[in-house]
């Protein structure tokens, strides 16, 4: 991975599964279509890159932050993110379904179109964020805080109904 970050600007279509990736810095890249599912990454920045149709699912990520990127329909689906940042990213019409999160915090986002459904949060913090028809359906927010974010915008159902 190293050897293609250093070589390449845009990444394309790259079929890692289960890639390990620890203390590393992303920067000024793009990924379209690639699978980093089932990855561990763990004390990495992501910064100002563009992210499309990328999958993430059921990986692990610990001490990551995304800075001023861009991630347009990625899927981050049945994933566990600890101590994870966005800030300052547009995460468009992402897929957030079923993760396990524990201190991850959007600040500044832009989270249009994405859903969290089935998903668990504990101590996690949106922060300025634009949660316009953002889902949050049968999701747990344990010790959530939403500060300056667009609530009435978002779509909250439980099981039990609206």
């Amino acid at each position: 991975m190293r050897a293609l970050l250093e070589r390449f600007q845009a990444i394309a279509d790259l079929n890692m599964p289960g890639l390990p990736i620890s203390h590393v810095e992303i920067s000024g890249r793009q990924f379209h279509g690639c699978n980093f599912e089932r990855s561990v990454a763990d004390h990495i920045v992501v910064r100002d890159c563009d992210l499309e149709l990328c999958f993430f699912t059921f990986s692990t990520m610990t001490d990551v932050e995304f800075r001023d990127v861009s991630a347009r329909n990625c899927v981050f689906a049945c994933s566990t993110m600890t101590n994870v940042t966005f800030s300052g990213a547009n995460v468009i019409q992402c897929n957030f379904n079923g993760i396990h999160a524990e201190r991850l915090r959007f600040d500044a986002c832009d989270l249009l179109h994405t859903r969290f459904n089935c998903a668990t949060f504990t101590d996690s913090v949106f922060s300025d964020c634009n949660v316009k028809e953002t889902h949050f359906i049968s999701t747990a927010l344990d010790a959530v805080e939403f500060r300056s974010a667009n609530l009435e915008d978002a779509v909250y159902r439980t099981e039990e109904g609206w």
